[in-house]
């Protein structure tokens, strides 16, 4: 029996340096495996990490530089009075005269006329408008008749805060 034991004890010895020897190495070989697997699918995240980094840098890039641009756009915008006029039919043989400041910055001293030659009357009284601000508006009445001309000009005058005279001349008609 004690031969027996010996001979067990010396297959189990076998066996174990045979998976020591064979089943050991090929182990470690297919753990190195799938190690270097799933190093490089590890890798391939970090580089596609990195690049939605960088294009998201570069889009906070772009974003800013537009908003940049913007804020100087509206620094550089020209700041000036724009007053323009229509005629506007009320209602049968009743007209006005319709004034506003499309620009940014208020106008002094708002005057608007029609040449004699049209044969269009502007009442005025309300101009010389002393001041007229961006986007607001004011209302003339005006004379139409028979010997009027369909197409006339508008002629409109007004002075910035220093005093320099600007000039808008407009084709209309009623």
């Amino acid at each position: 029996m004690n031969e027996e034991i010996v001979n067990c004890f010396n297959i189990v010895i076998e066996v174990v340096k045979g998976v020591a020897l064979y089943v050991m190495p090929i182990a470690a070989f297919i753990v190195s495996l799938i190690a270097l697997k799933r190093s490089n699918d590890t890798m391939k995240v970090q580089v596609q990490l990195s690049e939605v980094e960088e294009k998201l840098k570069e889009y906070e890039l772009a974003l800013k530089k537009r908003e940049l641009e913007k804020i100087q756009a509206e620094e550089n915008k020209e700041k000036k009075a724009n007053i323009e006029a229509r005629v506007i039919k009320i209602s049968k043989g009743s007209y006005r005269l319709k004034v506003w400041n499309s620009g940014n910055e208020t106008a002094y001293n708002v005057e608007v006329s029609i040449p004699k030659e049209y044969s269009v009357i502007i009442m005025k009284d309300k101009m010389p408008f002393e001041y007229l601000e961006p986007g607001n508006s004011f209302e003339e009445c005006v004379v139409i008749h028979m010997q009027s001309a369909p197409k006339f000009k508008v002629i409109s005058k007004w002075e910035d805060e220093m005093g320099n005279e600007f000039l808008n001349e407009q084709l209309r008609s009623c």
